[in-house]
């Protein structure tokens, strides 16, 4: 391959960016029912669980489907899944503007989730960390703070297009405006130059150095990701509300909100140069003790600077500790990593996500306070630091075993 296309190339630097951009595109469409929730309802006799399932519809999709694109970008590189999702988002948007509540759950669900979204975070992570080395941690949070700059982007363009043209016709410009993008994208893309095998044959995945049997960190990978975004979502989700009811606006819930993803996309960069340092799963524990002290924080919480505060703090491992999952899985099992692990592990984390989120309201519900939402929340999360602890000290003995033997 030209060097103006080899590792760590100005053209890797640019595909970072590009991957990022289209992760922002593709996430604009789950916001759409969030901001307009109302609008949406009101066509559907008032019922506020129609938008809402559109958006626990999307997000069940992008995990489902990411497994199946992390496996179809194996096969054929990101280019294929990227076209698939530019025609899925732009017939989603036509379907969801056009038709009745079965038709935007469709949608939601079907094209722009299992087919549209899920071609983006899974296959272009896995793409991007081939064209990477010395510096794949920086790389890797380029493309992971896409997700944050969509919530930053299109919720506010989405307020400025709602009271002149209605949900429908924004969904209709979002869906044109996505899969153009994606599709510019999906010409720009190349298969990162993975290390090839006897007749160019791709590398196969390192299996005999892991330091657990495949299967178990497999789990413990899974669980460890479902646990500690149970235990993101709950402040997250819910933090309007949480402010509500200590005496504080709303205005003040969705600043913290803004604070959280505003530390996020900072810190995402930070932790991907420490994880070039120290590691990814040592970089990816330092994560998770740092949710726990926000979580602790949050049950004790009564000022306003300390509601500031813990989200400042909440937000530092809110997108790294996910992209630290990618750097973990690529450092075991080598550039021939199958892509449909990343989709099972991303997979488990939209699930903790929208878990989390609705176990906070069952709670709040049976109990009138978000105290024992709270407490889950820190028990889901010391879990996850037990389980990478695992982790964690398997591959320290494994090094040392292998330490020893070599000086034998």
């Amino acid at each position: 391959m030209a060097s103006a296309y080899g590792i760590e190339s100005g053209y890797a630097w640019r595909l970072a960016v590009v991957s990022m951009i289209c992760v922002g595109a593709g996430g604009g469409s789950a916001y759409l029912p969030i901001v307009a929730m109302q609008q949406i309802a009101q066509e559907f006799g008032g019922q506020r669980q129609v938008p809402s399932l559109a958006y626990t519809l999307i997000y069940v999709g992008i995990g489902v489907g990411g497994i199946m694109m992390g496996w179809l970008s194996d096969r054929f590189g990101p280019r294929l899944p990227l076209l698939i999702a530019a025609v899925s988002i732009a017939l989603g948007a036509w379907l969801g503007a056009s038709g009745g509540q079965f038709a935007l759950f469709a949608s939601y669900g079907l094209l722009m989730g299992f087919l549209g979204n899920s071609a983006t975070l899974t296959p272009l992570l896995n793409n991007i960390q081939g064209w990477f080395e010395g510096r794949r941690g920086i790389a890797v949070a380029i493309v992971s703070v896409g997700p944050a700059v969509s919530g930053f982007g299109w919720p506010q363009i989405y307020r400025a297009l709602l009271p002149q043209y209605g949900w429908r016709t924004t969904l209709l410009i979002y869906g044109i405006v996505a899969a153009v993008i994606m599709a510019l994208a999906a010409l720009y893309v190349r298969r990162a130059p993975i290390a090839r095998g006897p007749g160019n044959a791709r590398v196969r995945e390192t299996l005999d150095s892991l330091p657990l049997p495949s299967p178990a960190i497999m789990a413990l990978l899974s669980a460890a990701s479902f646990c500690c975004c149970l235990a993101m979502a709950m402040p997250f989700a819910h933090m309007v509300a949480f402010c509500g009811d200590l005496g504080f606006a709303a205005e003040r819930g969705a600043e913290a909100v803004s604070l959280i993803l505003l530390s996020a996309i900072a810190s995402t960069f930070i932790m991907g140069r420490l994880a070039d340092k120290i590691g990814p799963l040592p970089t990816s524990l330092i994560c998770s003790v740092t949710q726990i002290v926000s979580l602790v924080g949050f049950l004790f919480v009564a000022s306003l600077w300390g509601i500031y505060t813990l989200s400042a703090i909440h937000g530092i491992p809110f997108i790294a500790i996910v992209q630290g999952y990618a750097l973990n899985l690529r450092a075991l099992y080598g550039p021939g990593i199958g892509g449909w692990r990343l989709g099972v592990v991303l997979f488990l984390a939209s699930g903790g996500m929208a878990v989390g989120g609705w176990l906070g309201g069952v709670i709040f519900d049976a109990s009138g306070s978000y105290t024992w939402a709270f407490r889950l929340a820190l028990l889901a999360n010391l879990i996850n630091l037990a389980l990478l602890t695992i982790l964690y000290l398997a591959q320290r003995n494994r090094r040392a075993v292998s330490g020893l033997s070599s000086r034998a």
